[in-house]
């Protein structure tokens, strides 16, 4: 059965407390994990989740005429979508937060040149 992402992330806090890290007093530190592409610094538990350094998307790196290296590891990040039901009750259409991860996040030390 596959992890929610709930447990995923979880299970990688633990993994941080068990390495005696507190992974949210990292954002104290300078050099927190940044995009690549836009440079912007991750927020929110995205920035527990992730050691200091940049970071692209596959699809990123290879729009940019790069190739990801056999063995790279990827780093699981989480973000919000919103998902449309219609209300059974009234008809209306509601907006819901629906947690969603992604795992195609590379570190760019990993890249081949």
């Amino acid at each position: 059965m596959k992890k929610s992402v709930y447990e995923m992330v979880t299970q990688r806090i633990i993994e941080e407390l068990e390495k005696g890290v507190v992974p949210w007093q990292r954002h104290w530190m300078n050099g927190g994990g940044v995009n690549w592409k836009t440079q912007r610094p991750y927020r929110g538990i995205n920035a527990f989740l992730l050691p200091g350094g940049e970071y692209a998307t596959f699809k990123q790196i290879t729009e940019a005429g790069g190739k990801v290296k056999k063995g790279a590891k990827s780093h699981i990040i989480v973000f919000w979508t919103w998902l449309e039901k219609e209300n059974a009750e009234n008809g209306k259409k509601e907006k819901i937060p629906y947690l969603r991860s992604t795992g195609c996040l590379i570190s760019w030390g990993k890249l081949r040149d």
